[in-house]
Parts: structure tokens; sequence; C-alpha cells
């Protein structure tokens, strides 16, 4: 009877080991596929954004459409 409880007790560790190493190596390969992105300044506050995620109008990137809209304000 505790034979059958210790290799119980033994899988149940196997399994929460190779579960471990899953994630383990899951997050390192996330964190080696994560490429380097450009960064832009917004052209009405400064802040600097990744390109991806700027809104582009003309040549000029906004962190968001409300900056867009009061900076072609601003300039007319």
């Amino acid at each position: 009877m505790i034979s059958k409880w210790i290799i119980l007790i033994i899988i149940a560790l196997l399994i929460y080991w190779g579960i471990k190493n899953l994630q383990r190596a899951s997050k390192q390969t996330r964190k080696s596929n994560n490429e380097i992105e450009d960064m832009v300044c917004c052209a009405h506050c400064g802040l600097h954004i990744p390109r991806n995620e700027s809104i582009v109008a003309g040549k000029k990137y906004f962190c968001s459409i409300d900056h867009q809209k009061l900076h072609f304000k601003s300039t007319q």
C-alpha cells in the first residue's frame, strides 16, 4: 500500500518537473525570438514609442490620435 503512494508521489514530481522545464524553455525561446524594434518620437509630446505602436501621419509619428489632432491644430 505504501509503495503505491510512493510511486504516485514520484510520478507527480516527475510531471511537475517536466512542466517547469517546458515553461522555462518556452520563456527562453520567447526572449530569443524578440527582435529589437525601432523607436520613434511623438511629434507632439516627444514620447518615444515602438514604431509598430505609433500613429503615422505623413512623415511624423504620434503616440495617440489625440496628439495627432492637437499637433495639426496647433500648426494651423
